[in-house]
């Protein structure tokens, strides 16, 4: 599990209590990203996954990053409907070379 801060907290964020949790900078990269709505399960995020990486073969300008693994994110606490909830699947892509 994993939770994003805004770069604007920079290095300013206070340290972990739990000794198992740990605060690490990760550089920009850029992704490609499809929403989706309902349960996130394991058959949803193959499905999904082809179809980002289908979309992204016949992009002009970028490629699914060599053995890029697909991240989930889910961003709704578990009581949400499913009709309401806000899931992506993400891959890392790069610009194809000219």
């Amino acid at each position: 599990m994993s939770f994003v801060m805004p770069s604007k907290y920079g290095a300013n964020l206070p340290l972990p209590k739990d000794p198992t949790v740990r605060v690490e900078e990760v550089p920009g990269r850029v992704v490609a990203v499809v929403a989706f709505s309902g349960f996130v399960t394991d058959e949803e995020v193959k499905q999904r996954e082809l179809k980002l990486r289908n979309a992204l073969k016949k992009d002009p300008e970028f490629r699914v990053k060599h053995s890029a693994p697909v991240e989930v994110a889910q961003y709704n606490p578990p009581f949400t409907l499913p009709f309401t909830r806000r899931n992506e699947i993400a891959l890392e892509v790069e610009r194809k070379e000219e």
